[in-house]
């Protein structure tokens, strides 16, 4: 059994015990939405509070006041935002913002008020953090979740607290496991590294894959799961090299990831660090099939790389329609705010927020029950019409439908 695995275990064990004792404690209904504010604020992030005082002994907590049906819901953000990535959990907090003020006026949904939590992207912040986000801000839903241990203790606590939990950044599918109140999406960069595997393997029967990926972050769980994939298909990985931040000489890593002679080059890096490695497989040179990340869909990262990636494939995630069109809404209204592209992050929080917001709508004043019924009758409806994968490859500059020959 590995360590990352024994530690789930055992802590997931741990929340559950605690799980137990909370409503054993308690024969009354809680009160998810009690304590509203008005929704035009965001509150700060709460850093969390000490184990040992996060959670009173349920005798000695005072009942928490009746929900009014004028009050408006709260949906938390848990999201790193202090640490070494707290920028992207700053963009998904902008996206689900976002996703409120795209709501018509006069819509119910207007009055949700955003609450972020600092998770600190470990296991007890996340679970301090859920605790505080139900027993003190008082909820009705949470988004969120970047970490995987984090989230995974995230996602046991609000299942046992019955508060329903949309995660879509962190890529581990079995969190849907967790409990009827845990909604895990694959994000769209982890379904166009499964569609890569598929394509080089089923359709170009191209069996030899090198990858080259971070150190740490959304790089690195990609790789993986092209790693994974190419395997269960019947290839094999034949040389897998990471690098760690600002490192900016690739030429010796590419030399030895082209001396195990692949025949495919998957390379999950963002633009900026990309422009630094293109050349370096120029030098090289290689006959290898290289391929990216949708994050290479850009007009601007292609006029500087372009040279040096002739050739190169770059997956395309088409979205359902419903999707599409509010990702197409939300892009207008981000570039019209901060004059560039939405990241992946931001993108994944308007969506969350839209989940929330339109299961809200469809049942105005909605309860956690409700909502949680609701987001599992669209959660069903979605899967029905999956995401699908089409690949564009680079020629003279510019990008180009692929056609498998």
């Amino acid at each position: 059994m590995s360590r990352q695995i024994a530690i789930r275990i055992c802590m997931t064990a741990l929340i559950l015990a605690g799980c137990q004792t909370l409503r054993r404690g308690s024969g009354r209904d809680r009160d998810p939405n009690a304590g509203r504010r008005t929704a035009t604020q965001t509150t700060a992030p709460h850093a969390p509070e000490s184990l040992a005082t996060t959670r009173p002994a349920a005798e000695d907590k005072a009942p928490e006041p009746a929900r009014s049906a004028s009050q408006p819901p709260r949906l938390g953000v848990l999201a790193p935002f202090s640490g070494a990535i707290a920028n992207h959990a700053r963009s998904y907090l902008d996206g689900v913002q976002l996703a409120l003020e795209s709501v018509a006026s006069g819509d119910s949904t207007r009055d949700l008020a955003i609450v972020p939590a600092d998770d600190k992207g470990e296991p007890a912040g996340a679970l301090l953090a859920v605790r505080r986000l139900d027993e003190v801000e008082h909820v009705t839903c949470l988004v969120g979740g970047f970490q995987t241990s984090a989230t995974w203790v995230a996602a046991v606590e609000a299942n046992c607290r019955q508060l329903p939990f949309v995660v879509n950044v962190v890529q581990d599918g079995e969190l849907a496991r967790v409990g009827p109140y845990v909604f895990h999406e694959s994000a769209l960069p982890t379904l166009a590294a499964r569609a890569a595997a598929d394509l080089v393997t089923f359709e170009l029967r191209l069996f030899r894959a090198a990858m080259l990926f971070p150190e740490a972050g959304e790089g690195r769980l990609l790789a993986s799961e092209f790693s994974s994939r190419v395997a269960g298909l019947g290839g094999k990985v034949v040389a897998s090299e990471s690098f760690p931040p600002g490192t900016t000489d690739f030429s010796p890593i590419v030399r030895r990831l082209l001396g195990a002679e692949p025949d495919v080059l998957f390379l999950p890096i963002e633009p900026e660090t990309m422009l630094l490695v293109a050349p370096a497989l120029t030098v090289q040179g290689t006959e290898a099939q290289v391929i990216g990340t949708p994050a290479w869909n850009s007009n601007r990262f292609l006029s500087q790389a372009a040279g040096d990636l002739e050739g190169a494939l770059v997956p395309e995630v088409e979205t359902a329609g419903a999707d599409r069109a509010a990702l197409a809404q939300f892009e207008r209204a981000y570039r019209a705010r901060h004059s560039s592209a939405p990241s992946r992050y931001a993108s994944a929080g308007y969506l969350a927020g839209r989940r929330v917001v339109d299961a809200l709508a469809a049942h105005p004043g909605a309860d956690r029950q409700a909502l949680q019924s609701e987001l599992a009758r669209r959660a069903a409806t979605r899967g029905a019409k999956p995401e699908s994968c089409r690949f564009l490859v680079v020629r003279q500059g510019a990008l180009q439908p692929f056609a498998p020959q």
